[in-house]
């Protein structure tokens, strides 16, 4: 027998397959190695996603004039960019409280998908119509992708929880 098969019960070592006969009845069942659900990897992506989306309202969102400094979304002239950076929050704020099992439902999906897309089409509205006097750099595009990420991983969660039967 080996050590990691060795399990000492009442000053003996016993093997798996003689366990269960010296415990008897009172055994507990074997325990298994905790799983993680199929919509885990998926809504750690959107977690991310939105995270990257939320960082790029640090980076600049244009190469002069205004929002070409850190925190370039957030300048009060910017009407697309803002909207990019509040729903980067909003979402983050969400999908770190679907954490809750309670709030991983089809309709909390939705919202978070919505915000995902949202955050998506307000970074590239900001870059087809930028600030006047100014070009689109970095931080746009980096939103732009975290939402799309957010999104498309959001979808890909929810459909991992859905029933089979519902899919058909």
């Amino acid at each position: 027998m080996c050590l990691a098969c060795a399990t000492p019960v009442r000053g003996k070592s016993y093997g798996i397959e003689c366990l269960a006969l010296q415990l008897g009845p009172d055994a507990p069942a074997p325990l298994e190695a905790p799983s993680r659900s199929r919509d885990a990897t998926p809504r750690i992506v959107a977690r991310l996603g939105f995270a990257v989306a939320a960082f790029a309202t640090v980076l600049p969102w244009s190469r002069f004039g205004p929002g070409s400094d850190a925190l370039g979304a957030w300048s009060r002239t910017a009407r697309w960019s803002l909207v990019a950076g509040v729903l980067a929050l909003a979402g983050l704020a969400l999908v770190l409280a679907q954490r809750s099992p309670r709030l991983r439902t089809p309709a909390w999906d939705a919202w978070v998908t919505l915000l995902g897309a949202g955050v998506a089409i307000a970074s590239i509205l900001s870059v087809a119509f930028p600030q006047a006097f100014s070009r689109p750099w970095l931080g746009p595009w980096v939103a732009a992708a975290g939402g799309c990420v957010s999104c498309a991983a959001t979808i890909v969660a929810g459909r991992a929880t859905e029933p089979a039967a519902a899919r058909l």
